[in-house]
Formats: structure tokens, C-alpha cells, sequence
């Protein structure tokens, strides 16, 4: 009987501490702040970023939005194209040459386009513009097959919000540019002509048929025996003018999935924008030094402790190049 009522107390003292951390925990979750909480309701979650305060708006083009980043005197807008996750990569862009936007005597704006795909990415992306407040979301899934769309939405974007700057660039997260130059080389082309796109420019590509390459285009998607002149997509810029007339054109040029043959060979050729090649643009890699980026304007596969690297130096005085 003593055994008996020994496991019977240890069995009620058992059960009376589990009720209280029971108890416990729902009072302390009831006590929860609302921004703690999670919530599918998309459209009723308020956003405060650096520069407005926002709704993520399921149905808008551009579902996070910043526009009056070209309120006031612009020369150029950058339009840094990223994958939604590519977080660390944009960071590096912030603390290296997207510093010469926080420069005034440059006039330039700079903020980060990504698409939407992942529900866990997009909340810390969310974050990350209540941060910093240079991020526009557009309205499309962000993949590689998209990257037409993302383009697309560069020009629509630049078009909408951005009209009174003068130039734009459209670049990838892993270039380095030296906006100095590259304000300097549109300024001097713009004396001559209104509308132009300046970059790496290709002649004479042809659709590759290889149906194990990445770049595989079947015939029925692209009849011609080559693709038109076009920049590289890595890095190219262009006045705010052309970006209006490519964007105007595109409901009339078939779609095509390689977007730096889309927009600045079909839609160019359309509208009937030059396009020219300006040894500054590379879409290769170039060595990671500031003497390299000196009298250049950009250069592909840079890694993030690169850019810094590359920016460090080149704001330095003395930097002695051979």
C-alpha cells in the first residue's frame, strides 16, 4: 500500500507541473506582440521602410515600391538586378561602388529589383527593405527563364518613376561599376544623340543548338540565322529616353527568353535605338584592383570582398598603376 501511494503522489505531481507549463505557455503566447506573429494575409502587412511606408500589394506591378527615389536632380538611375536569396551579394554592392550614389556631386539613385518565389526569402527581403529601403519588388517569379520579365520591368520601372533622370543602367549583382566613368562616357555620347545603349557589344551570335547547352533555342523560337547586335546583359547602360521607346515596343516583338538579346538586339532594332560597344564594358572578369577599374567602367564574376577591394583603392589618391 506504501509503494502504492508513493506512485500515486509522484503521478499527480507530475501531472500538476506539466499543467502549469501548459498554462504558462499559453499565457505567455497570448502576450505575444502582433509583429511576432505570422500571417498568409500578404496584403494587410504593413512594410516601414527608410523611405515610405508601404503595403506588399499582391496585385500591383510592383508589389514593393519605392517612387520618389528620382524625386529631385538625377543623372542616372542604377537598377542592380538580384536573386530574391542573393542577400549577401547586394550588401557587398552597398558598401562598395553603390557608395557612389551617396555621393551628391554624382546625382545618382541606386536600388535592387528582385522578383517573388520563395515565402521565406521573401520575408527576410522584407526586412531587408524596411533596413535599408532600396528594394522594388516586381510581379513576376524570380528565375533564370524570367529574366526577360525582370528587364522588362527595369524599363517599365525607370519609364514610371524615374522620367526626369538622364541616364539609366541595369546591372548585375556580381559587376563592378565605376560610376564616374560611366556618367562621363554617357555625358559625352548624349551631346550627339538622345537615345542610345552603350555596353559590351556582340555581333553576329547565333542561336545555339545544342539541346544540352543552357542557352538551347529551338528553332520555332528564334527563326533567324543570327541574333541582332546587342550588349551583354551583365552590365549596359542607356538614356531614359530609349528606355521609354523600348519599353513602348516590347507588345510588339515576340517574346524571347535570352533578355540582353531581347531587350538591347529585338526591342533595340525595333525602336530603332543604336547600340554601341564601349571598351569599358566587359562582360568578363577583370583583375579585382582598382588599377584595373581606373579608366574602366565595369567587369563581370566579382566577388564581394572584391568590390570592396576594387572601391577601397580606387578612392585612393596616391594609387600608382603601371
Amino acid at each position: 500500500m506504501m509503494k502504492l501511494g508513493r506512485f500515486v503522489l509522484t503521478v499527480v505531481v507530475i501531472i500538476s507541473f506539466s499543467l502549469n507549463i501548459l498554462f504558462y505557455s499559453v499565457g505567455r503566447t497570448r502576450k505575444l506582440p502582433l509583429s511576432n506573429r505570422t500571417s498568409d494575409n500578404w496584403n494587410s502587412r504593413n512594410l516601414r521602410g527608410n523611405l515610405t511606408e508601404q503595403k506588399f500589394d499582391t496585385a500591383a506591378e510592383f508589389p514593393v515600391n519605392h517612387p520618389n527615389v528620382c524625386r529631385g536632380d538625377v543623372d542616372l538611375v542604377v537598377v542592380v538586378c538580384s536573386g530574391l536569396g542573393n542577400f549577401k551579394a547586394r550588401e557587398h554592392v552597398r558598401k562598395s561602388w553603390g557608395l557612389y550614389s551617396k555621393q551628391e556631386i554624382y546625382k545618382t539613385r541606386l536600388v535592387f529589383l528582385v522578383g517573388t518565389s520563395d515565402k521565406a526569402n521573401l520575408e527576410q527581403v522584407l526586412q531587408e527593405n524596411r533596413v535599408h529601403g532600396d528594394i522594388i519588388v516586381g510581379n513576376f517569379i524570380d528565375t533564370y527563364r524570367n529574366l526577360t520579365l525582370k528587364s522588362i520591368s527595369v524599363l517599365k520601372w525607370m519609364s514610371s518613376f524615374c522620367g526626369n533622370a538622364k541616364y539609366g543602367l541595369k546591372a548585375d549583382d556580381d559587376v563592378f561599376v565605376n560610376i564616374p566613368n560611366l556618367i562621363s562616357a554617357m555625358s559625352s555620347k548624349r551631346q550627339t544623340m538622345e537615345k542610345f545603349i552603350i555596353g559590351s557589344k556582340q555581333i553576329g551570335a547565333k542561336p545555339i543548338q545544342d539541346k544540352n547547352s543552357k542557352w538551347y533555342t529551338p528553332k520555332e523560337d528564334f527563326g533567324e540565322r543570327e541574333y541582332p547586335p546587342y550588349v551583354s546583359g551583365t552590365a549596359y547602360a542607356f538614356t531614359i529616353p530609349a528606355a521609354k521607346a523600348l519599353y513602348r515596343v516590347r507588345g510588339r516583338v515576340k517574346a524571347f527568353w535570352l533578355e540582353d538579346i531581347y531587350i538591347t538586339g529585338l526591342c533595340a532594332r525595333a525602336a530603332g535605338i543604336p547600340r554601341y560597344d564601349h571598351a569599358g564594358f566587359t562582360f568578363q572578369r577583370r583583375k579585382p584592383t582598382g588599377c584595373a577599374f581606373r579608366r574602366h567602367i565595369s567587369g563581370h564574376y566579382v566577388t564581394g570582398e572584391q568590390m570592396v577591394k576594387i572601391y577601397n583603392e580606387l578612392l585612393q589618391s596616391d594609387l600608382k598603376c603601371d
